[in-house]
């Protein structure tokens, strides 16, 4: 007989109220059974805490946990259900995404002894499927997440993926929960980087894609935007230092392919301001600044 190892299922939910019940069906409905379900709520102010509560006591349900206050970051929740997970396979299901019900099934299958299975991933909202995912490192056939992936975010949605549970060290030195905007980036970049990846057309995921979303910069402020750049400078001097050296050739290249998604977005009139200049003298020193560490 197969061994059935534990998966741990990390729910983080804030405000999904509208397509939680959705996605507890979809977790729960699952063919393959021999997994927990680990609930974090970041201090919802919807319905939410009205759904989850019918599931306090589920017997799959081994952590319920209700912020008080809301932490800014669904990265923290993340960690958060890495600390309290106890199975040797981890699944982070959004709290607004769906799969079908053979999705462990037949991930843990395609998993077998390696590290990380994605599964054909295709968008949907209210009115329907909205097409497949292109998730970026599949699209040179790559079989290891190495540093050439680097400019990319690998995968575009968690909840397409499974993969072996971290041991508690790497958790506890880990930084994505630092990151409010680009964490899931720097998430894959501590996690997965060398690590072999498997293509899994044999199940899907579903990417709720209902608006825009916090990926989408066309409406941003300059101070999202900001942020956003200055989290990528941040993220790509944290890769290089841990990378000892593979990844000096990226830096500058990396930096300027995140300024120019930003100068990009900024309309003209904000580029007379103030706060622009700042952020391109930003820009302009940390060119300047790895010259001069090379």
């Amino acid at each position: 007989m197969l061994e059935r190892p534990l998966v741990s299922v990390i729910l983080p939910n804030y405000n999904h109220a509208l397509y939680l019940q959705e996605r507890m069906d979809s977790i729960l409905n699952q063919t393959y059974r021999n997994f927990e379900l680990i609930i974090l709520d970041d201090a919802s102010t919807d319905q939410s805490h009205e759904i989850l509560e019918k599931y306090r006591d589920h017997e799959k349900v081994t952590q319920f946990l209700i912020n008080r206050i809301n932490t800014g970051s669904p990265f923290v929740q993340w960690k958060k259900g890495l600390e309290l997970a106890r199975g040797e396979i981890i699944w982070i299901a959004e709290s607004d995404d769906s799969c079908e019900s053979n999705f462990l099934e037949v991930q843990v299958q395609q998993l077998g002894g390696g590290s990380i299975s994605v599964a054909k991933t295709l968008k949907f909202n209210q009115q329907g499927i909205q097409g497949e995912v292109q998730h970026p490192v599949f699209k040179k056939n790559v079989e290891i997440i190495g540093n050439e992936q680097i400019l990319f975010c690998p995968v575009l949605n968690v909840s397409a993926i499974l993969f072996r549970a971290p041991e508690l060290k790497e958790i506890a030195r880990s930084q994505f929960s630092t990151f409010q905007l680009i964490g899931d980036r720097v998430f894959y970049f501590e996690f997965f980087q060398h690590k072999s990846v498997i293509d899994n057309r044999e199940t899907i995921a579903y990417f709720r894609k209902e608006t825009a979303g916090l990926s989408n910069l066309k409406e941003k402020d300059l101070d999202y935007l900001t942020r956003y750049f200055e989290e990528h400078v941040r993220f790509i001097r944290l890769a290089a230092k841990k990378e000892k050296g593979a990844l000096d050739q990226k830096v500058n290249p990396y930096i300027h392919r995140f300024f120019k998604r930003v100068r990009n977005r900024v309309s003209r009139k904000r580029k007379l301001s103030f706060a622009y200049l700042k952020l391109y003298c930003c820009y302009r020193g940390e060119l300047i600044k790895t010259k001069f560490l090379s």
